[in-house]
């Protein structure tokens, strides 16, 4: 069983228990995921089945939406509501005009630290494992790209706190955590995020997504990997090109190739290979047999 299973997560989930689970009801040898999603969180994660998991170096850069609550006048250890609280501030009212120019300008091209309470690994272990040790460590900033970003509610203000909802959309490798605890930096409030919910992932979407208890009962539709990809471009092979891709060899030039840097070729309404353009042609990243 071959494809790409979308599922809804619910809170209390790692990322990894979600394809566990999928392997288990649907008895599958290899699965796997296409971007991490913390337990306290909720929404797509977007799941590979057995050979459809060679397709993970391609999905995981995709484009992701997200819904979240920030929670201004308490900072946690671990930029969310799941932490120890570290700092805290009364918030007073704010300006609604002054905080969608604080959002607004936080879109675009920057550097982001990932936070310790991360699944990034250092010389072998994990960051979370450190930070649990009372260890903290300097991280290198990562390039990320704030796409969009807009408030999607009113602030709710209680005992001294304030909260407000927002959707954004961002590349690879940003930290929502991170991204609204610089919201109350810019904001002069100590931050965390309290509720975070995945909508998409490249194309696919929540609504496309099922629960487990639909998995269970059968009520789900797998996409297929030429499906997956049916973004880029789709190079259909005949006969003797096919014998040539199987076998992992490189291709020339060619004019239904349209100069694309990455090519997925199909045989027989079938992904069977996705290759990639270098000075000799174009060389086999990925075959299916």
């Amino acid at each position: 069983m071959d494809g790409i299973l979308l599922i809804n997560k619910e809170q209390g989930f790692t990322s990894q228990d979600v394809v566990s689970k999928v392997k288990k009801i649907l008895n599958l040898k290899k699965a796997g995921h296409a971007g991490t999603l913390d337990p306290m969180a909720t929404g797509l994660v977007v799941v590979l089945l057995e050979e459809a998991t060679k397709l993970s170096p391609y999905l995981l850069n995709e484009e992701k939406v997200y819904e979240a609550e920030v929670t201004l006048g308490i900072a946690t250890d671990t930029e969310d509501k799941t932490g120890t609280i570290v700092s805290s501030k009364t918030v007073d009212r704010l300006d609604l005009g002054y905080l969608d120019r604080i959002l607004k300008g936080l879109i675009g091209k920057q550097e982001q630290i990932p936070p310790m309470f991360s699944a990034i690994k250092s010389s072998g272990k994990k960051l979370y494992e450190l930070a649990r040790q009372g260890i903290s460590i300097p991280r290198e900033a990562r390039q990320i790209e704030i796409l969009d970003l807009k408030r999607t509610s009113e602030v709710c203000y209680e005992d001294g706190i304030a909260k407000f909802s927002f959707i954004t959309r961002v590349t690879k490798g940003t930290y929502i955590r991170t991204l609204c605890a610089e919201i109350g930096f810019r904001l002069n409030y100590p931050a965390h995020m309290s509720a975070l919910k995945r909508l998409s992932s490249g194309k696919f979407t929540l609504e496309q997504s099922f629960s487990f208890e639909e998995l269970v009962a059968g009520k789900v539709e797998i996409i297929s990997p030429l499906q997956a990809m049916a973004d880029r471009k789709i190079v259909r092979l005949d006969e003797k090109e096919y014998k040539k891709v199987k076998n992992g060899m490189t291709l020339a030039n060619k004019e239904k190739f349209a100069e694309c840097d990455l090519v997925v070729l199909e045989y027989q309404n079938r992904l069977v290979a996705i290759y990639k353009k270098d000075e000799k042609g174009y060389k086999a990243e990925r075959v299916w047999n």
